[in-house]
C-alpha cells in the first residue's frame, strides 16, 4: 500500500486494489459535510412546514451526500480502509436519483395543480410512476456498482464499472427526456393558459418550471462528468483529479438544493390549491 500521494488501496493476493488515485482533501470533505447538513436541515423544515411529502426522498438525496462527504473526509486518514470508501462511494452516487426522485414528482404536481395535463406529453397517471421506477433502478445499480469494487476481486471491479456505467447511462436519457417533457409543457402552458391562470395571475408559475429546467441541467451535467470518469476507468484524468468531484457533483448539488429553497414547488402547489378553494368559495358566493 502506498503511504505517499497515491494510489490508495488494500494488497490483494499481491495485487494493489485501488479507492483512491490521491488522498481526498479532508477539509472540503468536512466543508460539504457542513453544507450538505445544514442544507438537508432546512429542507426537514421546509417539509413539515410546507407538509411537501413528496420532498421526503431529496431530504434522503441531500442525507446521503452529507455522510457521503464525511466518508470521504475520514478516507483522507484511513485511504486504504474499505469502510469510508463504501461509505463515501456508495452514498455520493446514490444522492443524486434520491433528489431526481422528489424533482420528477414536482413536475407532476405542479401540473396537476395548474389543471394542466392536456399538455403532458405522457399520461399523467404514468409520467411520474415511469420516471420513478427508472430512478430505483438506477439507485439499485448504483447501489451496486458502489459497493462491489470493496471486494477488491477484479472481476468484481469490472463487473461494478459495466454496472455503474448503465445506471448512470440510463439516468442521463431519463433526465434528457425529463427536461424535454417540462420544457413542451411549459411552452403549451405559455401559448394557452388553463382557466387557473386566465382566472388569477398572481402565481408566478414560470418560476417553478425554470427551476426544474434548471436543476434537471445540473444534474445531466453532474451524470455526464461521472459517466465519462468510469469511461476512462482507473488512472483517467477525471477520477485522477478531485477537482472534478467537488465542482462538477458536489457544488452543483449544492446548488440543486440551494435552488429548491429558494423557489420549493411545495409552495407552488400549497398556494395553488389554496387559489383554487378561494375561487370556488367566491363562485359558492356569488351564486347565491
Amino acid at each position: 500500500m502506498n503511504a505517499g500521494n497515491g494510489p490508495f488501496g488494500p494488497v490483494v493476493n499481491g495485487t494493489q486494489i485501488v479507492f483512491f488515485e490521491y488522498r481526498p482533501n479532508k477539509s472540503a470533505g468536512y466543508a460539504f459535510t457542513a453544507l450538505f447538513g445544514l442544507l438537508s436541515l432546512a429542507h426537514l423544515i421546509y417539509i413539515l412546514w410546507r407538509r411537501a411529502w413528496f420532498f421526503i426522498p431529496f431530504l434522503l438525496g441531500g442525507l446521503a451526500e452529507t455522510f457521503g462527504y464525511y466518508g470521504r473526509a475520514l478516507a483522507s486518514d484511513q485511504p486504504t480502509k474499505v469502510g469510508p470508501f463504501i461509505l463515501q462511494n456508495l452514498l455520493i452516487l446514490v444522492a443524486t436519483p434520491f433528489l431526481a426522485a422528489s424533482v420528477y414528482m414536482s413536475l407532476g404536481r405542479i401540473i396537476t395543480s395548474l389543471d394542466a395535463q392536456r399538455y403532458s406529453v405522457i399520461n399523467m397517471r404514468w409520467m411520474t410512476k415511469i420516471y420513478v421506477l427508472v430512478d430505483i433502478a438506477c439507485i439499485i445499480s448504483q447501489f451496486i456498482g458502489a459497493t462491489l469494487p470493496a471486494s477488491g476481486d477484479p472481476a468484481a471491479i469490472t463487473k461494478a464499472k459495466i454496472i455503474l456505467l448503465g445506471g448512470l447511462s440510463t439516468q442521463l436519457v431519463a433526465l434528457s427526456l425529463f427536461i424535454f417533457t417540462s420544457w413542451h409543457v411549459h411552452s403549451r402552458i405559455k401559448k394557452n393558459p388553463p382557466e387557473l391562470l386566465l382566472k388569477d395571475k398572481s402565481l408566478r408559475w414560470q418560476n417553478y418550471f425554470r427551476a426544474i429546467e434548471v436543476v434537471t441541467v445540473l444534474m445531466i451535467v453532474r451524470s455526464l462528468v461521472r459517466t465519462i470518469e468510469y469511461l476512462q476507468g482507473e488512472g483517467g484524468y477525471v477520477i485522477s483529479h478531485e477537482v472534478f468531484l467537488y465542482a462538477c457533483d458536489a457544488a452543483l448539488m449544492a446548488l440543486v438544493m440551494l435552488i429548491f429553497l429558494i423557489i420549493h414547488p411545495g409552495r407552488f402547489v400549497q398556494d395553488a390549491r389554496q387559489l383554487k378553494g378561494d375561487q370556488g368559495e367566491n363562485f359558492l358566493l356569488g351564486s347565491r
